[in-house]
């Protein structure tokens, strides 16, 4: 092992309208953005009260929970980069 070995962690960034500054961190590829989400909503000090929903954003969709960083994280050829995110927000109706 080297001192110029390349790491396999992925560099994350997530920004939130209502946050002072974006999240970072570092993940393994296989890690899901499930996880990612909770990590951003412990960190952002979000409790979630069952009103409103939310979710990962990133080049105009939502992103799955299931799919993993290293999958969102992988351009057209092949390469692994950072991950810009953005959190979103979604009122929730009440139950009938």
């Amino acid at each position: 092992m080297t001192m110029n070995q390349k790491t396999d962690t992925i560099q994350v960034h997530v920004t939130f309208a209502a946050a002072p500054k974006p999240f970072h961190d570092q993940y393994e590829p296989s890690v899901t953005l499930e996880q990612v989400l909770r990590d951003v909503l412990t960190t952002f000090e979000i409790d979630t009260d069952g009103t409103t929903r939310y979710y990962l954003f990133a080049s105009g969709a939502e992103v799955a929970g299931a799919q993993t960083v290293g999958e969102l994280a992988t351009n057209p050829g092949g390469h692994e980069r950072a991950l810009h995110l953005s959190l979103r927000t979604e009122t929730v109706s009440g139950a009938e």
